[in-house]
């Protein structure tokens, strides 16, 4: 199987399933009880939320693990509209556990502004400005989508928020891998991120929260419990997981530029070779805005749920895996102004840090194979 599906999820990484294994077999005590063991899990664990804090530019006082990206979001959105009932902003081309998060406030009681995006699906710092009020509670943008790799104005909408005095939620889950982040610098004052999404476990999860936000309201919790994670998110502490996400950190805080030059660069191979094959037509950009190592495009003529049941050695996707379940057209795709015919044949298409030049050149062959029309296939290399 030639694994193209980087977006819905990664491989482990070998050296974080290795520290994961040695943590699980060797310090698998609780970190919050008293005894030495204890101790030192919980130092194992301060020690990935150090991580975590350098590669996000906060402070360890500001993180918080959670269970994955979609309870972050829950915690983030829930956890400020609770605290300031009134009016909540955020963009129609958001994760569903943000746009779904905010529906279920709608019917709290909220009112709820989804801004609609651009061709590129892009949202403006204007747009954004212009839709704040008075009761306006908390604004929540992503940093990248999921489906069309968008990177959206983050820095610029964070300004608007910050002049506002609005508190600004960045779920960052797909672009925290291939973008520089700075949380200071992006003016945002809750985001979220995954560990799934750069190479770690899943079921770990992270929550930056400032500490200036804390200082002006408390966050009200999902879970009531123990008090672990000060007391903001209770349960214990999934120490394997969480010793995982911070190896990942710390390899992706080491390689993460020479490794989006290289995807990007396995990406145009394969967009090359697929061109001589078959006709398509980009739905997503392939150049600064977009991440390096995903595109969605469509293919002419060809229903794409279809061609994914007759691929059966390579791992692409119609759109994201969270709502791979629903017969109805890609909401993101929608929102980019697409008509129904692109959409049934688009497909999403991410590289990864495992994958080599040989394969994307025949997974190039085997979908233009799949769709029936690559009369024009090149001869093999």
């Amino acid at each position: 199987m030639i694994y193209l599906d980087h977006q819905a999820t990664t491989p482990i990484d070998p050296i974080v399933l290795a520290e994961m294994t040695s943590v699980s077999e060797r310090q698998f005590a609780n970190p919050g009880s008293p005894h030495r063991a204890g101790v030192a899990v919980a130092a194992l664990i301060d020690k990935a939320r150090g991580v975590v804090a350098r590669f996000l530019g906060a402070r360890k006082s500001e993180i918080y693990f959670t269970s994955g990206a979609t309870e972050a979001n829950n915690l983030a959105i829930k956890g400020v509209a609770n605290r300031r009932r009134g009016h909540v902003v955020t963009t129609a081309v958001e994760h569903k556990s943000v746009l779904d998060c905010c529906a279920f406030l709608g019917v709290e009681g909220y009112d709820v502004t989804v801004l609609p995006v651009d061709g590129e699906g892009r949202v403006s710092a204007r747009q954004v400005a212009e839709s704040l009020r008075a009761d306006t509670a908390l604004v929540s943008v992503m940093l990248a989508n999921n489906e069309v790799s968008t990177i959206q104005p983050i820095a610029e909408i964070g300004r608007v928020t910050r002049h506002a005095g609005v508190p600004f939620h960045c779920d960052a889950t797909q672009g925290a891998g291939y973008v520089d982040i700075d949380v200071d610098e992006l003016g945002v004052d809750l985001l979220s991120m995954s560990g799934h999404k750069i190479y770690g476990p899943k079921g770990v999860g992270v929550l930056y929260v400032s500490d200036d936000l804390t200082g002006r309201m408390d966050l009200v919790p999902l879970c009531h419990g123990g008090g672990q994670e000060r007391g903001l998110r209770a349960g214990t502490l999934n120490t394997a997981g969480i010793v995982g996400l911070g190896a990942a950190v710390e390899l992706l805080a080491e390689h993460r530029t020479e490794e989006s030059r290289r995807l990007a660069g396995l990406r145009a191979v394969f967009l090359d070779e697929l061109s001589h094959l078959v006709d398509f037509e980009l739905n997503s950009g392939t150049g600064p805005g977009f991440l390096p190592h995903a595109v969605s495009l469509s293919l002419t003529g060809v229903d794409a749920q279809w061609l994914l049941a007759s691929l059966t050695d390579v791992a692409v996707s119609t759109g994201s895996a969270c709502n791979s379940a629903s017969e109805e057209p890609s909401y993101v795709l929608t929102a980019l102004g697409l008509s129904p015919e692109r959409i049934m044949g688009s497909i999403r298409v991410s590289v990864g840090r495992f994958t080599g030049r040989d394969e994307v050149v025949r997974a190039a062959r085997l979908v233009a194979a799949a769709t029936g029309h690559d009369s024009r296939e090149r001869p093999a290399a």
